[in-house]
């Protein structure tokens, strides 16, 4: 179909007669817009993507002593402002994060990179950067 033909549309009037009325095409690039997306049902790919993740989440791998002593050692050696890359367990899922160290507490046993704060018992392994 050419773009600016004239469409013959038959209406009926307010008297009851029928009658033909001239109305442009849409150009193409208009009908699209026509058919967008429509969710009916706001929230459910939310939800059943939280599902999915809630069924594929793993265990906590048990920490052997050779490896608790490893990430004590790399802890240790941490400063406020250094650059790191560490490995915690999160809600079911190990989770890899960079940034920088902005507070080691020992009294509450918690490790803040940039906001995100850790507990001790939920590192796997730190990388200075």
């Amino acid at each position: 179909m050419m773009e600016g033909k004239l469409d013959y549309l038959r209406t009926r009037s307010s008297t009851g007669r029928k009658q033909q009325v001239k109305r442009s095409r849409m150009p193409r690039s208009e009908r699209a817009k026509q058919f967008a997306p429509f969710s009916p049902l706001n929230g459910l790919n939310e939800a059943l993507r939280l599902k999915e993740l809630e069924h594929s989440s793993i265990d906590r791998v048990e920490m052997t002593e050779d490896r608790a002593c490893v990430v004590n050692e790399k802890l240790s050696s941490l400063y406020p402002g250094e650059q790191v890359e560490v490995t915690f367990y999160s809600f079911g899922y190990y989770k890899t994060l960079k940034g920088v160290v902005s507070e080691i507490n020992s009294r509450t046993r918690t490790l803040t990179v940039d906001d995100t704060e850790i507990h001790f018992k939920d590192l796997y392994d730190i990388k200075a950067r």
